[in-house]
């Protein structure tokens, strides 16, 4: 995916992530791109992995599609049952059954604290087919949601669990929503808006100076760590990044995890070294 422009940065960059690798013994894929120029660097980016909760972007654009063709609007009810609440990450499933919230705030909810309630309820409400769909339509090759959040594998998710993407295609759409390609520019805006809600920030904007601005969505699971974003440094340059970290032989859930911090170093290197920006 490299070409003649960036042999050499790639190259130094390629040795950075592969020591990296051999570190924390787990694969890691990366795609970034400059939005103003299109200059970009990939690290087997097109390689299949588990999405963890990355996948959840997507459901977002769904739904911001339906609202985009007036066939939803972000007031839309949804009710809370038992029957949706699951485990992991969120808040949902502590709440009382028969909670009502906005589309608006499901969405929210499944974006910066990554809720898999909220996750489920979105799943259920918008369809796992149109949400794939939606997927499809959008030119995502190595994308797929395969069913909801803690909920048993079928034949079909039992490599990759929850979801499936690459690096290069969670680039690629963020990439699409800065530019206010695929959604109205007002619809892109507020999907902006909510990844530039996120609280957790322990992968991608981890190391970079504190005025930048991240826009993102992460995902975890034992093995797992991803982030994507949209980052904005002090001067307004934006890039699309996301870096993987997969096959992680150390579960540890906290931010010291070792997936955590590669992914904030190889952020940090490609972000802050000028390897994008000088060439």
């Amino acid at each position: 995916m490299t070409n003649a422009f960036f042999a050499a940065p790639d190259m130094e960059i390629n040795n950075f992530i592969a020591a990296l690798e051999r570190e924390i013994r787990a694969t890691i894929h990366v795609s970034i791109q400059q939005l103003s120029t299109g200059r970009s660097y990939h690290y087997h980016s097109h390689t299949r992995c588990k999405s963890a909760s990355i996948i959840k972007l997507p459901i977002l654009i769904e739904a911001a599609a339906r609202v985009h063709h007036g066939e939803l609007h972000w007031h839309r009810t949804l009710t809370l049952r038992d029957s949706d609440k699951v485990g992991g990450a969120g808040i949902l499933s502590d709440l009382t059954s028969g909670t009502v919230l906005t589309l608006c705030d499901v969405c929210m909810l499944m974006i910066v604290i990554s809720d898999n309630t909220a996750a489920n309820m979105l799943i259920d409400f918008l369809g796992l087919e149109a949400i794939n769909n939606r997927i499809g339509a959008l030119g995502l090759r190595d994308t797929a949601l395969y069913r909801k959040a803690y909920t048993p594998d079928t034949e079909a998710s039992r490599q990759f669990g929850f979801g499936m993407t690459s690096a290069y295609d969670m680039q690629s759409l963020l990439a699409s929503i800065a530019r206010g390609i695929i959604l109205s520019g007002t619809l892109c805006e507020q999907v902006m808006g909510f990844l530039s809600r996120q609280q957790l920030r322990d992968g991608i904007p981890r190391y970079l100076p504190a005025t930048w601005k991240y826009a993102g969505k992460t995902g975890a699971v034992d093995d797992v760590r991803n982030d994507v974003a949209i980052v904005t440094d002090d001067i307004g340059e934006q890039y699309s990044i996301a870096v993987f970290c997969q096959n992680i032989p150390n579960s540890l859930w906290t931010a010291d995890n070792p997936g955590e911090i590669a992914i904030a170093e190889i952020a940090r290197r490609l972000l802050l070294s000028d390897t994008i920006v000088q060439q």
